[in-house]
């Protein structure tokens, strides 16, 4: 018995497709807009390429001829870990908020999301990294309300987090007008014991602008996983600050609280002027006034740029190498896919045969390809 399978009304669909042809396939229409978004990435790459260029042209690496020793390798390297870890920890904290809205695009969408609104930072403007989440997030498949309610969680997290680290460095910086610093360290404190309420305040304000959020309820566990992740973060990033402290003869137990608080608290202040890429020039007057606590001004100088040096190199590469493992990894899949028999072209398991041969094919015909004598 043949299964017999009816032409598709043209009169319902208009043109008809065939195999090769391009009708309902609006895109096949417009070759130049489908190259304008293959551009995208380049272009985006390059202008983040020349925007590091110009801010790292105008540093003077002359302070850095204390540093230029082979024994000082070994710092450099501890460092860079460290801040890896740090950027590594924080795209924890985001994902865990990504999963807690109900929105699973997959490790490979989760990987280019992030990091390219991350690289985003170093373009001037501060509009960048929401549109990049916002518009690769819907193209993978998430509404646009849930991606806002990430960013602007995430966001929330990443200052209060880094403030309340901050306070670490509010004894030597601020001596007894430091007490501000207690507003985000009780900020994360209700977000422990209150989880639910930054996505209820969320809710309401985008209950009276008329734009629904998330998509799901959210858990208390991720809000706090996500805070977690957030302080261990920033602890991971501002030890690198210590490391070359220490390298530049600073005591290792005095100035670890001031470089790991100062470091959270200036990047938090770098990031609210959004007129600037990745802070710069603000989080560099913030931290040579910290780390002149416990380092004379030269050698405070010295860390500053060297820690500069450091962040752009590991965020950079950081960057590189996750786009590399989801780059492998999905070159990797479709001969994993292929090995157990899992096409796109059928249940079959047979890649030479279309949807459409399988259903218009006889009962009891063995599939093409089939020795003779093998059961369909």
């Amino acid at each position: 018995m043949t299964a017999v399978v009816s032409p598709p009304d043209p009169d319902l669909h208009g043109s008809v497709a065939t195999p090769g042809s391009t009708a309902g396939r609006p895109e096949a229409r417009r070759p130049i807009v489908r190259w304008c978004l293959r551009l995208i990435a380049p272009v985006f790459l390059a202008a983040v390429a020349v925007s590091v260029a110009v801010a790292v042209r105008n540093l003077d690496f002359s302070v850095l001829r204390v540093l230029a020793r082979p024994s000082a390798l070994p710092y450099f390297a501890a460092a860079t870990a460290a801040n890896v870890v740090g950027v590594l920890l924080t795209w924890v904290s985001w994902r865990v908020l990504l999963r807690d809205v109900s929105t699973t695009l997959g490790f490979d969408a989760e990987v280019r999301i992030f990091f390219v609104s991350f690289l985003s930072k170093y373009l001037p403007g501060r509009v960048w990294a929401p549109l990049a989440q916002i518009r690769m997030g819907n193209r993978a498949g998430a509404d646009i309300g849930p991606m806002v309610a990430v960013y602007a969680v995430s966001l929330v997290v990443g200052v209060f987090t880094g403030g309340t680290v901050g306070l670490l460095v509010a004894p030597s910086l601020f001596g007894g007008r430091a007490g501000w610093l207690l507003v985000p360290a009780g900020l994360v404190l209700v977000g422990y014991l209150r989880p639910d309420l930054a996505y209820r305040v969320l809710a309401r304000a985008a209950s009276m602008l008329r734009r629904p959020i998330a998509s799901g309820p959210a858990s208390g566990g991720g809000m706090r996983r996500s805070l977690t992740a957030g302080l261990a973060g920033w602890a991971a990033a501002g030890s690198h600050l210590w490391v070359l402290a220490v390298l530049l003869g600073a005591d290792p137990v005095r100035s670890l609280p001031v470089c790991v608080g100062g470091f959270a608290l200036a990047t938090v202040a770098g990031a609210l002027v959004v007129v600037v890429p990745d802070g710069w020039g603000t989080r560099d007057v913030l931290l040579g006034l910290a780390l002149s606590t416990v380092l004379p001004l030269p050698a405070a100088g010295a860390a500053v740029l060297a820690s500069r040096l450091v962040c752009v190199i590991s965020e950079l590469s950081t960057a590189g190498g996750m786009f590399l493992l989801v780059s492998i990894a999905r070159r990797r899949r479709p001969d994993a896919d292929t090995a157990t028999g899992d096409t796109t072209t059928g249940d079959t398991g047979n890649p030479d045969m279309t949807d459409q041969e399988e259903t218009t094919m006889p009962a009891g015909a063995a599939p093409a390809g089939a020795r003779p004598g093998e059961d369909a």
